[in-house]
């Protein structure tokens, strides 16, 4: 079987995909380097015939014939669905880390819905113009009181 071909790193960064772990975690796990962990996942796609690396570590955990062994507590990354929390009798909702385009320590990367990145821009721009209209108003009242008390 074609499994045979993988070397181990290859089928140590197969297993790290179904934790589920993105390139750049399975490398700070692994410690190389993000372009090693795609080109190990890449050969590894490649040998067995897959488009994506998921149904590779399928494949290779399927012929293991056992789970993935516990690596403790992981940071995937993985965004969990919006829950509210208790904070001191307070409710605050984790639902804003899902929108705002900013990484927080649950979402490290921007993985905005398409709705989302469309809208900060206009959003953003919009503050922009009105922050600019509010200058432009104060210096034009500012000249303004200026020239009343040069008279």
């Amino acid at each position: 079987m074609r499994i045979d071909h993988l070397t181990d790193r290859e089928k140590e960064c197969l297993r790290l995909v179904l934790h589920p772990m993105r390139a750049k975690q399975i490398a700070r796990e692994t410690g190389l380097s993000v372009h090693t962990v795609n080109d190990h996942l890449r050969s590894a796609r490649r040998k067995l015939g897959t488009n994506d690396s998921v149904t590779a570590a399928q494949i290779l955990r399927d012929h293991e014939g056992h789970p993935p062994k516990d690596l403790g507590p992981i940071q995937s990354g993985w965004r969990e669905p919006a829950v509210m929390l208790q904070a001191g009798g307070t409710e605050v909702a984790r639902a804003w880390s899902a929108i705002l385009p900013a990484p927080w320590k649950d979402r490290p990367w921007n993985d905005l819905s398409l709705r989302w990145r469309i809208i900060w821009p206009i959003l953003l721009l919009g503050l922009l113009a009105l922050g600019t209209g509010i200058l432009v108003g104060g210096i034009a009242a500012l000249s303004q009181l200026a020239l009343l008390l040069a008279r």
